[in-house]
């Protein structure tokens, strides 16, 4: 426990949950409302795969006044397994900014994590505040993760900026053809008999994959049955479908999707993405824009490091690069370039918590 004047940083527990989601309600109001459910953060902090997250309690008295937490995560870093950690829910409530609260939490953390033997933190924060913040105590930016969109109904596209229906539905018209130009006489990729299927259950296949995987991405987030059971199909707030592409019944590969709004449109989401070789990709990627028809989203989105190969195929075949992009950070304990290398990294919405 450090004692920071008239407030303290300890461990918490699930003892200070009451506090912890009325400091939720009250720095996020109505963001992600889902996360205020106990369930969640049973779910979330409680029921992971790599046992339960190490919490950061700020406190001035019996008062909660900040909070942050890590998720223990596997990852495979040049086909080794090693410790890592998911920083997530930093808040300070509104009375006690700018007492230096942010920074001595995420000290705190920091060697928490040390001390369990992780060998970096990762975090995908959002406010400009808490990346200045990660910034002082040592946090490192490592790559631009930009969003990636496949237009769907350019109409309800362009309702978005246009209010007046029979313009945005001549506008629409116009960017179709325009976008029909572009990309129109690009061919479907030979699936070379690979079929995607919905699944419900994840078996010993799944598995099987991720280690055929794992030499393909220098270093991702462990994607194993284990994990992939807890994060998409054990989720006690969210809904995921997720598509396995098989050839003669082995997996080649899978898509997580969700339908979602984003950036204030109504879209279709693709969470995690894994395959085995590029006519997989392909299919599962058109698997993609196919459960977004049908779920009547206006577009696709996808985040994936700009430089990773998962970036430079789907902006072949149709995809745009939008006006969003999110950063990627890490606090690292090792002295390893290796992990501020942004080509060598693999992460996607699924690696965080927010979609």
């Amino acid at each position: 426990m450090d004692e920071l004047g008239p407030w303290k940083v300890r461990d918490g527990s699930k003892k200070d949950l009451k506090g912890i989601l009325s400091l939720r309600e009250m720095v996020f109001g109505e963001v992600e409302r889902d996360k205020l459910e106990e369930r969640f953060w049973r779910w979330e902090f409680e029921e992971g795969p790599e046992g339960q997250g190490f919490l950061y309690i700020a406190e001035d008295g019996e008062r909660i006044i900040g909070h942050f937490a890590d998720l223990p995560r596997r990852f495979s870093v040049q086909g080794k397994i090693v410790l890592g950690t998911l920083s997530l829910d930093l808040m300070v409530h509104p009375d006690y900014w700018r007492r230096g609260i942010f920074a001595a939490m995420g000290k705190y953390g920091a060697q928490r994590v040390k001390r369990e033997q992780g060998l970096f933190m990762t975090a995908f924060p959002i406010r400009l505040e808490t990346i200045q913040g990660l910034k002082k105590i040592g946090w490192k930016g490592v790559a631009k993760l930009p969003v990636l969109v496949y237009p769907i109904k350019f109409t309800g596209i362009v309702k978005r900026y246009l209010r007046f229906p029979p313009l945005s539905f001549l506008v629409g018209g116009v960017a179709r053809l325009f976008y029909f130009i572009l990309f129109g006489w690009r061919k479907k990729g030979k699936r070379n008999g690979v079929e995607v299927r919905k699944v419900n259950e994840l078996d010993e296949r799944f598995d099987l994959l991720w280690e055929k995987a794992i030499s393909l991405h220098p270093i991702a987030g462990v994607r194993d049955r284990r994990y992939l059971t807890w994060r998409y199909l054990q989720h006690p707030t969210r809904t995921y479908e997720i598509y396995g592409a098989f050839e003669k019944e082995e997996i080649k590969g899978y898509i997580v999707l969700r339908k979602v709004d984003l950036l204030n449109f109504n879209s279709a989401v693709i969470v995690d993405l894994l395959a085995l070789d590029e006519a997989t990709l392909i299919a599962l990627f058109e698997k993609g824009i196919q459960y977004s028809r049908q779920a009547g989203a206006d577009l696709l989105g996808f985040m994936v490091p700009q430089n990773h190969l998962y970036y430079h195929i789907p902006r072949r075949r149709g995809f745009l690069p939008s006006f969003k992009t999110f950063l990627f950070m890490i606090y690292s304990h090792s002295d390893q370039e290796i992990f501020l290398s942004p080509e060598k990294w693999y992460v996607t919405w699924g690696d965080t918590d927010v979609i």
